[in-house]
């Protein structure tokens, strides 16, 4: 594309791994903010006891989610790139996590 306001191509590395490295800065924020939710609510609603375990879960989970999209968002900035980039074992697994404690996070904010 020419002409005035024309946006420049990116480079060869492109911005895949700002993006990606973004993603799962939010991701992982997101869950954090999911465990202080949670820790504020049960623990004036139920005490420290009962608040424990969901926060943990929490917890383990944003701290997965930062160590793998720090490996996912390093692999996007090598170059050449690898070869296979396609999501290993661990990304569906912190999404799912994601889900079950959205779930476990309803069930509590409903008893």
């Amino acid at each position: 594309m020419t002409g005035q306001g024309a946006v420049p191509a990116p480079g060869p590395g492109g911005l895949q791994a700002e993006r990606t490295r973004l993603a799962w800065c939010r991701t992982s924020l997101s869950v954090l903010a999911n465990a202080a939710l949670l820790a504020v609510r049960e623990i004036v609603a139920a005490g420290p006891d009962a608040a424990a375990a969901p926060i943990a879960v929490a917890l383990v989970i944003a701290v997965a989610t930062i160590v793998v999209g720090r490996v996912r968002a390093k692999a996007l900035r090598r170059s050449p790139l690898p070869a296979h980039l396609a999501p290993t074992r661990a990304v569906p697994l912190i999404g799912w996590s994601v889900a079950a404690l959205a779930v476990l996070s309803g069930g509590v904010l409903l008893l």
